[in-house]
């Protein structure tokens, strides 16, 4: 990259979010391109259930879904949790004097967060986490 897109970039960080990493780098495949409003509008839809993720990297023992192609999910507390991620993404950028209406998904990066081990009645059971970054632009 240069510093040139750098300047018209906006981000915005989601660390230890309760939800899998695996369904992260899904959502992430799933609306990494895509300008701000269809990538809100593509997980409202998720978390309603009329839209699946199509899974292409995790996809062992994942169902098919009509529409998503070969095999998809409605993760649907990972995606609120994104679109959470996303919306902190487009006012950092509105804050920044970008166009709000010309901003698109430039990147989606997931990583895996702690894992963290529950006390009380479940003592040893492990949660997952993961660590949502992403990035959005000027077209």
């Amino acid at each position: 990259m240069t510093l040139e897109t750098e300047t018209h970039q906006a981000k915005a960080f989601g660390k230890n979010m309760p939800i899998s990493w695996k369904d992260a780098t899904e959502i992430g495949r799933f609306i990494d391109g895509d300008t701000v409003e269809k990538a809100k509008g593509k997980l409202e839809k998720v978390i309603r259930e009329d839209l699946p993720v199509p899974y292409t990297k995790f996809d062992s023992d994942v169902g098919h879904r009509s529409g998503a192609g070969d095999s998809g999910r409605f993760p649907v507390k990972a995606a609120e949790h994104i679109l959470e991620v996303l919306e902190e993404a487009e006012a950092n950028a509105e804050h920044e004097g970008l166009n709000p209406g010309a901003l698109a998904v430039d990147n989606v990066i997931t990583n895996q967060g702690q894992e963290f081990v529950t006390p009380g009645r479940f003592r040893g059971e492990k949660t997952k986490a993961a660590h949502v970054k992403i990035v959005v632009g000027e077209q």
